[in-house]
């Protein structure tokens, strides 16, 4: 199973080149209640860790169910930003540069969050298929927290899960990936990011939240 650079699949490409431009940035700032003047600043940290991103950062996957009579396609996926991203935070956190420390922490994960969307992407340039839902180990009791190890030694990823389950590098990720052929049920992001605020599909919680 080869293990890619995030830097040699044109949508990963294009999330981190976009994760440099001032909407980006702009939105970043406007979620995380950071105002103009904190701009220039989270602009510049962006910049380094999309450079390590594109570095060390690499995607791996596998179709681990095949499409069958009543069955939908699944795979699997790992995504980490790699250890640079972490040594990057680590720097600046000796340094006690602790503003710089959480930027990285909003920017990475903003960009871990927005890579659902460009694994969808690649999806709907590459193939027939579309996510329809997304699954993540440890949210539902199909898909126990025990499963990270094993999806690891499966794909062979650069990450290693720790006993208590966190991954190292820090900032990676392992899903699921329900498909789909209909292209009008297809989930583009999980449903945390997600705009589409009619979908069937999402969480029961997000449910309540648009009735208050």
């Amino acid at each position: 199973m080869a293990v890619i650079s995030l830097h040699k699949i044109a949508p990963f490409e294009q999330l981190l080149s976009r994760c440099q431009q001032a909407d980006f940035i702009e939105e970043t700032a406007r979620k995380n209640g950071y105002g103009r003047e904190d701009l220039p600043e989270l602009s510049r940290i962006a910049g380094e860790v999309v450079r390590e991103s594109g570095r060390k950062g690499s995607f791996t996957s596998k179709l681990l169910q095949e499409e069958a009579e009543g069955k939908r396609p699944v795979t699997v996926s790992v995504l980490t930003l790699g250890e640079g991203v972490d040594r990057l935070q680590d720097r600046y956190r000796e340094r006690e540069n602790m503003t710089a420390a959480y930027m990285a922490e909003v920017i990475s994960n903003k960009i871990l969050m927005k890579s659902y969307e460009a694994y969808d992407r690649m999806l709907a340039e590459t193939t027939d298929y579309r996510v329809k839902e997304f699954h993540f180990p440890g949210s539902e009791e199909a898909y126990p927290l025990s499963d990270i190890g094993k999806i690891l030694d499966m794909l062979g990823a650069p990450v290693q899960c720790l006993k208590s389950f966190c991954m190292v590098p820090r900032k990676s990720v392992v899903f699921y990936a329900e498909l789909t052929r209909e292209k009008g049920n297809a989930c583009r992001s999980v449903c945390q990011t997600c705009e589409k605020r009619s979908c069937p599909y999402r969480r029961e919680e997000n449910r309540k939240e648009e009735q208050i």
